[in-house]
């Protein structure tokens, strides 16, 4: 079941706003379940545009989930534990019919993307999805009760800790080189150290170690995990068929 439910990974993004069990799971309104779905499809075509899954394979995964509820009993093992539940508990909005609808909207749901975006002011929730190794790192180290706090190191060497967990497995330049990307894209979107310190610390409860000024904290950050890529693994290398191969 490992393997299916990662197979599912785009529609339990869609439909991340209906498993909150503060709600009654998918509505069977579709006007409803319409306006909700937005963020979730802003959040997949925003994956899609940097090379990663795209809403028309989130709409065949929901297809996917229709069928295996038309199915019955028999289908509960075609997909995620989690996604049957939530059909399960939605009442009509998790019979196929109404999933089937939800896939065809969101296959047309890309026309007109531009204004779509311009017109939209996102969620908390839909930011945090652009930066997933960033408050991973922060949340595991710096957040409550975080291993760099426990140890009452000092910013760099807290930072150290992170570097420390993935050198030894030769994976650096493909672990830190996206953490650095996040922090330049946090920098370029929030700005300044209000916005910043409210998006990081008062949304999202991650910490930012000693430091008052997240613009300073994140540039830390990026500078530590670029210093340990240039001293220990040098320019990424590649090959291009016309020379030999040598990893980064």
């Amino acid at each position: 079941m490992h393997e299916v439910h990662f197979r599912y990974a785009a529609a339990r993004t869609l439909l991340a706003p209906f498993f909150s069990r503060a709600t009654p799971g998918i509505p069977a309104d579709p006007a409803a379940r319409e306006a909700a779905l937005q963020a979730p499809l802003r959040v997949l075509w925003d994956r899609s545009e940097r090379g990663g899954v795209n809403v028309y394979e989130a709409a065949q995964e929901v297809r996917g989930l229709a069928d295996a509820v038309a199915a019955g009993v028999v289908g509960a093992s075609r997909v995620p534990d989690d996604l049957w539940e939530l059909a399960a508990r939605s009442g009509p909005g998790g019979e196929p019919s109404a999933l089937q609808e939800i896939a065809a909207y969101v296959d047309t749901w890309q026309a007109s993307i531009d204004q779509k975006l311009a017109a939209a002011e996102p969620t908390v929730w839909e930011l945090s999805q652009r930066f997933p190794k960033l408050t991973g790192m922060l949340d595991l180290y710096f957040g409550q009760d975080g291993i760099a706090l426990e140890e009452d190191l000092s910013d760099e060497d807290g930072i150290g800790l992170y570097v420390a967990t993935w050198h030894p497995l030769g994976a650096c330049s493909w672990r830190f080189s996206p953490v650095v990307a996040e922090c330049a894209e946090a920098l370029a979107l929030f700005q300044d150290d209000t916005t910043l310190r409210r998006f990081f610390a008062d949304e999202l409860g991650l910490g930012s170690g000693s430091h008052t000024s997240w613009s300073a904290w994140l540039t830390l950050i990026s500078e530590v995990l670029t210093t340990h890529l240039r001293q220990e693994h040098g320019p990424c290398s590649w090959t291009s068929g016309r020379e030999g191969h040598s990893p980064c």
